[in-house]
Formats: structure tokens, C-alpha cells, sequence
């Protein structure tokens, strides 16, 4: 008899002890967190380069601005055999008081095989020297990262080498990445 009572109290205590894990797992404990955002001005915005709306081989250099500045589209119209390069179509220009650090995201590639290369080429405004280039026939972010100081303004060339018999088309989308810092790279 003591032996069957034993067997039921280890069976309560397994099934208490089931039942203490199952209710504590439903439990939830909520710590307060106040989240404040404040925003202002832009500090980084895209200006209409020195060839923005200039000839191009079969119409014009397009670039559409959002109305803040803070948007591009860029239309081109490269040479369907050998390489064509569009010198400064748009301008990235830090209109802060502070330097920041630049990388560009591509999230969506040229994958045309006609287009055997297609570059987003940086330079510094003022002086011309190469700042960096971005592949855009890969996916990925370019995190150098690159370095605008306070008024700066950078170049954005556009170099493409296509070979094809015939007319086409294809896009790619980017993004332009800033931060105050360089430390750590954008997510």
C-alpha cells in the first residue's frame, strides 16, 4: 500500500510539475520604454549634375527628383555595341554642418546578359578623384564606407558596356546609405 501511494504522489508531482511549466510559459512581463523620434531637415540630398538633361545618344539624359530631393531616377540610353559613359548626371551633396560616411545598397541588379558591365562611378565633386564604384550587376551593399564632409558634394557617373544585335532595355534600383558613423556596417 505504501508503494501505490508512493507511485500516485511521484504521478501528481510529474503532472504538477507539467502543469507548473506549462503555466509558466504563459506568462508575459511588460517593462515600460518611452520611444521619442524627432526629425528635421534633410542632411543628404541629390542635386541635378552639370549633364542632367544633356543629349544623349538617342534622346536626353533624364533624372527625376522627388520634391524633397531625397529620390533620383536616372534615364540613360547607352550604345547597344561598346562602352558609354555618362559624366556627372547627379550630385550627392551633404547639406549639414557635420561630415558622413556613404555606401549605396543595390537591391535590384541589371541582369540583361546584353550588358556586360554597368558601374555607379563616385567622384568628388570639386576634384574629381575616385571615390569608389558599385557593381550593378550584383546585388548587395557597398559599405567602405565613403567619406562627405560638411558641404560636400560627390559626382555620380555612369559607365555601361553593352553588346547586343538588337535594341533593349533592363533597370536596376539602388539606394544611397549615410550615417554619422563608420564603425559598424548598415544592416
Amino acid at each position: 500500500m505504501v508503494e501505490n501511494r508512493a507511485k500516485e504522489l511521484i504521478v501528481i508531482a510529474i503532472l504538477l510539475a507539467l502543469a507548473m511549466s506549462v503555466v509558466n510559459a504563459a506568462v508575459f512581463v511588460y517593462y515600460p520604454i518611452g520611444i521619442s523620434a524627432q526629425w528635421s531637415k534633410r542632411p543628404m540630398y541629390f542635386a541635378e549634375g552639370n549633364n542632367a538633361g544633356g543629349t544623349d545618344l538617342s534622346g536626353t539624359i533624364t533624372i527625376n527628383l522627388s520634391e524633397d530631393d531625397t529620390s533620383a531616377s536616372i534615364t540613360v540610353h547607352p550604345s547597344r555595341r561598346g562602352t558609354t559613359h555618362y559624366k556627372d548626371v547627379l550630385r550627392i551633396v551633404n547639406g549639414d554642418a557635420q561630415a558622413y560616411y556613404i555606401g549605396f545598397s543595390v537591391d535590384t541588379a541589371f541582369d540583361d546578359a546584353a550588358i556586360a558591365e554597368a558601374e555607379l562611378v563616385v567622384r568628388d565633386a570639386t576634384t574629381g578623384a575616385l571615390v569608389g564604384t558599385v557593381n550593378l550587376r550584383s546585388t548587395g551593399t557597398t559599405w567602405s564606407p565613403w567619406s562627405l564632409g560638411a558641404g560636400g558634394q560627390l559626382r555620380v557617373d555612369l559607365r555601361f558596356r553593352v553588346s547586343s544585335d538588337a535594341s533593349g532595355s533592363d533597370s536596376a534600383s539602388i539606394q544611397l546609405i549615410y550615417s554619422p558613423q563608420s564603425a559598424e556596417s548598415p544592416p
